[in-house]
């Protein structure tokens, strides 16, 4: 069993030797439970292919379903994707930093384990700080899928992480009551049509008023 700690943290201004602790977990391949600008999630490092399979594990998550990973810049997107396109780039432009998980085409070597097989890659910038802070201080996207065991409720609150994952992951940060209910929204562009495959944060309505080509993508 692992120790849990728990620590209280302003996301928009987090303590230096929280963020600090945090960092040094995720280089060391471990997880952290970490508010965002959605619900609560799990980071590590997208990387490390045993970081990432232990997120599968404990979140007894479908292995066929890829996870998505947080970046700061959109200049970076470009690092990871064979493809952005002009949708991707009015996307990116118009809802980023923000709640919306954007999937592209990508052939990424370092992130193939993240993609399942489908050759598809999700990613999103988020404007809390403590995220970016992470990412800038250990140089490598993290993980950015949420805090829950999949098929039950998302979590708005570390208590709620807590209670799945004590013994889990490392370190949870406490942030209080989650700002949204849902997490991000995901919208695939991979191809020459846009889908949204996940309703969420950013409403569709929103969407739609800058691109109401968009279509529902139905599951079977």
């Amino acid at each position: 069993m692992i120790k849990t700690e728990l620590k209280k943290i302003d996301p928009q201004n987090p303590d230096p030797k929280v963020l600090e602790q945090a960092t040094q977990i995720i280089k060391m391949g471990g997880t952290v439970g970490l508010p965002t600008d959605t619900v609560y999630g799990l980071g590590a490092d997208a990387f490390n292919e045993e970081a990432v399979d232990k997120i599968y594990r404990i979140k007894k998550r479908d292995s066929k379903n890829p996870v998505s990973i947080f970046i700061n810049d959109p200049e970076q997107v470009e690092e990871y994707v064979d493809h952005i396109g002009l949708v991707g780039g009015l996307m990116m432009e118009k809802f980023w930093p923000g709640p919306l998980t954007l999937i592209f085409k990508s052939s990424h070597p370092k992130l193939i384990h993240l993609m399942r097989g489908t050759n598809r890659l999700g990613i999103r910038i988020s404007p809390n700080k403590l995220i970016s802070s992470i990412i800038e201080k250990t140089g490598v996207p993290i993980t950015a899928t949420s805090a829950n065991v999949s098929g039950r409720r998302i979590l708005a609150t570390a208590s709620g992480v807590r209670y799945y994952f004590n013994g889990r992951i490392e370190l949870i940060l406490d942030a209080g009551k989650a700002p949204e209910k849902s997490p991000s929204t995901v919208v695939d562009i991979s191809s020459d049509q846009i889908f949204l495959n996940r309703p969420g944060a950013l409403r569709l309505d929103k969407i739609r008023k800058v691109f109401p080509q968009i279509k529902i993508l139905r599951k079977s």
